[in-house]
């Protein structure tokens, strides 16, 4: 029987300048056993030092369900600062909000896992804002997959970060684009992705902006695959 590890996705979301909701987007890269070649968000499995950080986090997600694990927030926090640098949902002792964008150096120092980012708040007296994600859906990978996740989906704006770097082999394109128009491009066969990927897409295009995104959306659980 094939294990299933803990693991969190950001979807983070900006206003576009036609108005439409924009929202990140990485291609995995096509040497990975899991999901080769798909379009996802940045995310990752749960790691020991997520829980350490998620201690000194203030807040809680947005429509965080009782048996969420804050530090699956931290996760999804953790995966994007290593994937595409940078670091979201952080604030100072005086409650500013600090997001920001790492150095290359800073990013790949981060890759390197232990208590690496948890050292870097520290450093800096910042610790992770959770209050500033909104819980929007938990999916389970299916039996067919040959790598198996349980997986926690967080929103979080990003609107003044610019453009995503990639670090590391797992993926091999991160950009901006229209949630409506990275739909289309999945739905007409262009590109791959997984029904949850899709389901994402399908109720950020729904929305009229970012702020309604945020205090609006939810996924429940997806009907069954057709057969």
């Amino acid at each position: 029987m094939t294990d299933i590890r803990k693991a969190a996705t950001l979807v983070v979301i900006r206003d576009g300048a036609n108005k439409d909701i924009e929202v990140l987007v990485v291609r995995r890269a096509k040497t990975m056993r899991f999901l080769p070649g798909f379009v996802a968000f940045p995310g990752g499995a749960a790691d020991p030092s997520d829980a350490e950080m998620a201690k000194r986090a203030f807040g809680r997600p947005v429509c965080a369900e009782d048996d969420d694990d804050p530090a699956l927030a931290v996760t999804a926090l953790r995966e994007t600062a290593e994937e595409i640098g940078w670091l979201l949902a952080v604030r100072d002792g005086e409650g500013t909000n600090m997001d920001t964008p790492l150095a290359p150096d800073e990013q790949a120092d981060l890759c390197k896992g232990g208590d690496a980012l948890s050292a870097w708040l520290s450093e800096r007296g910042l610790a992770f804002d959770l209050g500033l994600l909104r819980r929007i859906g938990r999916f389970v990978t299916p039996p067919t997959q040959p790598v198996r996740f349980d997986t926690r989906f967080f929103l979080c704006v990003g609107q003044h970060l610019g453009e995503p770097r990639l670090h590391g082999a797992e993926l091999d394109a991160a950009l901006w684009t229209p949630a409506r128009d990275m739909l289309t491009r999945i739905q007409s066969g262009e590109l791959p992705a997984v029904r949850p990927t899709i389901a994402v897409l399908k109720a950020l295009a729904a929305c009229p902006n970012a702020e309604i995104a945020m205090s609006t959306l939810s996924i429940g659980p997806l009907p069954p695959p057709r057969t």
